[in-house]
């Protein structure tokens, strides 16, 4: 079978393959586990070297690694694996808006006032994927953002003031959200934060979300992305940083989503592609290298005169071939043969004649890798013409 050929459910093998494959490169980016990743594949490449070379001792404890690997992959990426299955949100077709220049000024400004009277406040702005299973509790509201909405909102005196704010779509969804709480605060300054700069960074491990958070202590911005701690100064890098994040998250305005989403991902996928086609090609029942055997006649050649091969049944040979499986559908068993080349006979009596690859006579597109068995006993007399 031609590779431009392939069948419709091939093709969508492959692309099935390549989506899994995209969500799977996707989130080593996006969570920063790329390196660990490459580590797991140089060790998987030097046990097909020590397999490859006969090195006993590295082959060994090779092998043991890799019997407990897919527990180990589980503790390295259990962060990892929880998104990964619920990788939904990576592909909703529905458009979110990103946010407009006017609602990062409100909040930037709310922001800054809220720091300058260290007022604790918690701001989530959902990326591509779906915070609603994250999240408990809250108040929905559907209300036009404006910065006294904020401020009365985290005011001390109101309740929900300690839960989180969700803004999508240009206007504060929930109110009094509470968020899920990462295993540890942190590192760096963040290691001793309290609970809303773990509940920030809970969230932002879980999803692409980017939250703001001002410490109600001290008063500092930080925002958390990613599982990641930024620190902002000013009102005026507050408002860069989520400037940056709608350009590099959102949609852009006035183009469709299959577009941006093309613009923004169409390497990371072909790469994607490319590794589910060369994988297809190694393991499909097509293209995988496969082994067959056929019984195959035993033929004579190049008898020199006046001799004659006194046994005359037919005499039958086992021979293992080596191709692509699409390529035996269309080999036929009655092409093949196998002859032996007797001009060196230079003697009657039993002889016994090598069978070698050689002798095989088939298809170019197959290689030999066994002839059962390799010698046959043949008898000569004298008596040719």
């Amino acid at each position: 079978m031609h590779l431009l050929f392939l069948s419709p459910t091939g093709w969508l093998d492959i692309l099935v393959i390549a989506i899994l494959i995209y969500i799977v490169l996707r989130l080593l980016f996006e969570t920063r586990s790329l390196s660990v990743a490459i580590g797991i594949a140089a060790l998987a490449l030097v046990y097909w070297f020590s397999t490859a070379l006969n090195l006993p001792l590295t082959h060994l404890l090779l092998k043991s690694f890799f019997g407990f690997l897919v527990v180990i992959i589980a503790i390295i990426f259990q962060k990892e694996l929880r998104r990964l299955f619920s990788f939904v949100g990576f592909f909703s077709f529905a458009r979110p808006a990103p946010p407009a220049e006017a609602t990062i000024a409100i909040v930037s400004q709310a922001v800054a006032r809220l720091s300058k009277g260290k007022v604790g406040a918690l701001i989530v702005f959902p990326g591509r994927e779906s915070i609603s299973r994250y999240y408990e509790g809250g108040i929905a509201l559907h209300g036009k953002i404006s910065e006294e909405l904020l401020l009365s909102i985290f005011n001390e005196e109101t309740p929900g003031h300690d839960g989180a704010v969700v803004i999508e779509s240009n206007e504060v969804r929930r109110f009094g959200v509470h968020l899920p709480l990462a295993e540890e605060a942190g590192s760096g300054s963040m290691k001793f934060g309290g609970l809303r700069h773990r509940a920030a960074l809970g969230l932002s491990e879980r999803s692409d979300a980017f939250v703001v958070v001002v410490s109600g202590e001290s008063g500092s911005v930080d925002v958390a992305r990613n599982g990641k701690w930024e620190h902002c100064a000013t009102e005026v890098e507050l408002s860069d940083k989520l400037a940056a994040y709608a350009a590099a998250v959102m949609p852009n305005e006035g183009r469709g989503y299959l577009a941006d989403w093309a613009r923004r991902n169409a390497i990371l996928f072909i790469v994607s592609l490319a590794i589910a086609f060369a994988t297809w090609l190694v393991f499909s029942p097509d293209f995988a290298p496969t082994q067959r055997n056929f019984v195959v006649p035993l033929q004579f050649e190049n008898v020199p005169a006046g001799y004659v091969v006194q046994d005359d049944v037919p005499r039958e040979v086992v021979v293992t071939l080596q191709g692509q499986g699409s390529d035996f559908e269309t080999l036929s068993p009655q092409s093949l043969d196998v002859s032996l080349d007797l001009k060196s006979i230079t003697s009657t009596g039993w002889i016994a004649a090598p069978v070698t690859a050689a002798a095989v006579d088939k298809p170019i597109n197959f290689s030999v890798v066994q002839v059962r068995p390799q010698s046959v006993q043949v008898e000569m007399v004298k008596g040719g013409k």
